[in-house]
C-alpha cells in the first residue's frame, strides 16, 4: 500500500508539483477519476442497449432499469420526476437526431453532470412540474417553501441558519433572490442558479471527499498533505476514494 501511495502522489501533486497535495489538487484528481469510471460504465451500458450495434441508442432500444418501472407504478398520477421517460431522452438528444451517442447517453444517465443547456432546462422544468400543485407552470412561495427550500438550504451558507423557530424569513430571502422578474412566481429558468444544489454533480462529491481526507490525514494542520502524511494514513485516504465493492475499478491504484 505504501508503494501504491508513493506512485499515486505525483499524479495528484500537479498544480503545482511542489511536494504537497492541496484540497484543490485532490478534488481535481477525484473528479477526473470519477468521470473516467462513469464514462466507462456508460460505454458498457450503451453496448447493452444498442441492439443494432450502430454505436448509439434510440429510445425504443432503451430498456429502463427495474427500479424505474416500480417508481412509475407507485406514481400513477405522474407526480414524480420524469426520469427514464421520452421527455428526458429527448432533452439529452442535443443534436435532435433521435439517437443518443456516447456523450449524450452519459448525460441521459447522469444529468446532474451535464453542461447541456437543453438538459439543464429539462431538469429545472421537472422540478417545477413535480411541485406545481396548481398547475400554472410556475412555483409560488408556498410551493417553493414546501418543496425546494428544504433541499437547498444546507448547501447555501446564507440559508443554513437554524430555522427551528419556524421562521420562513430565510426561505423568503432565497425566493426573492431567485424571482428575477419580481412576479411572485418562479419559472423553470429562474431555478437554474440552484439546480446544482438540487442535483449535486460529481465535482461536489469530489470536493467532499478531498475535504474529508485532508481533515483526517493532515497531521500538521497546514491544510495540505505531504507524501509522509498520506503514507501514514493510507486507509483514510483509500476509504474516501472507493468502497470495498468497487475496489478493483481504479486501475491506476493496482
Amino acid at each position: 500500500m505504501t508503494l501504491r501511495v508513493a506512485a499515486l502522489f505525483p499524479k495528484i501533486d500537479v498544480d503545482p508539483a511542489d511536494g504537497a497535495v492541496t484540497g484543490a489538487e485532490l478534488a481535481a484528481w477525484n473528479l477526473a477519476s470519477a468521470r473516467r469510471e462513469v464514462m466507462h460504465r456508460t460505454a458498457r451500458e450503451l453496448d447493452l442497449h444498442d441492439r443494432d450495434h450502430d454505436g448509439r441508442v434510440a429510445f425504443s432500444e432503451y430498456e429502463r432499469p427495474s427500479w424505474a418501472w416500480r417508481f412509475d407504478d407507485n406514481n400513477s398520477t405522474n407526480d414524480g420526476m420524469g426520469w427514464w421517460k421520452e421527455g428526458h431522452f429527448n432533452a439529452a438528444d442535443v443534436d435532435g437526431d433521435g439517437f443518443l451517442n456516447l456523450t449524450e447517453f452519459n448525460d441521459f444517465l447522469h444529468p446532474a453532470d451535464t453542461t447541456s443547456p437543453k438538459l439543464l432546462h429539462w431538469l429545472c422544468k421537472e422540478e417545477v412540474r413535480e411541485r406545481d400543485k396548481d398547475n400554472d407552470g410556475k412555483l409560488d412561495f408556498q410551493e417553493f417553501y414546501n418543496g425546494l427550500f428544504y433541499s437547498i438550504r444546507h448547501y447555501d451558507d446564507e440559508t443554513s441558519t437554524d430555522d427551528s423557530n419556524g421562521s420562513d424569513a430565510p426561505a423568503k430571502k432565497s425566493f426573492s433572490q431567485l424571482d428575477l422578474d419580481n412576479d411572485g412566481l418562479l419559472s423553470a429558468d429562474e431555478l437554474k442558479p440552484i439546480i446544482g444544489k438540487l442535483h449535486p454533480a460529481e465535482n461536489f462529491y469530489a470536493k467532499q471527499q478531498a475535504d474529508y481526507v485532508i481533515s483526517q490525514a493532515d497531521t500538521n494542520k497546514d491544510g495540505q498533505l505531504s507524501l509522509n502524511e498520506m503514507i501514514e494514513n493510507p486507509y483514510v485516504f483509500y476509504s474516501a476514494l472507493f468502497t470495498e465493492d468497487d475496489y478493483g475499478s481504479h486501475d491506476e491504484l493496482r
